[in-house]
C-alpha cells in the first residue's frame, strides 16, 4: 500500500510541476514582453506566427520546459592522461 502512495504522490508532483513551470513561464513572458515584445513579436510574425501574447508565448515554453525535463547522466570515467 505504501508503494501505491508513493506512485500516486510522484504522480500528483509533476502534475503540479508542469502547471507551476507553466505559469512560470507565463510570468516571464509577460516580463520579457515589457522590454522585447515588439522584437520577439515582429520575429514570430515574418515566420507566420500571429495572434498571441506574450505570456502566452512564455505559457508554452513553460509548458514545454515542465514536460520535457532534461536529465543529467554522469558518466565517471577513468581514464589516462597519455590516451588523449
Amino acid at each position: 500500500m505504501k508503494t501505491f502512495a508513493y506512485i500516486c504522490g510522484l504522480i500528483l508532483w509533476f502534475f503540479l510541476a508542469v502547471i507551476l513551470t507553466t505559469l512560470i513561464g507565463a510570468f516571464c513572458g509577460w516580463v520579457v514582453g515589457w522590454f522585447f515584445g515588439d522584437t520577439i513579436l515582429g520575429i514570430l510574425a515574418s515566420f507566420g506566427v500571429k495572434g498571441f501574447a506574450m505570456w502566452q508565448i512564455g505559457a508554452f515554453l513553460g509548458f514545454v520546459g515542465g514536460v520535457f525535463k532534461s536529465t543529467t547522466i554522469n558518466k565517471n570515467v577513468n581514464q589516462r592522461n597519455s590516451d588523449f
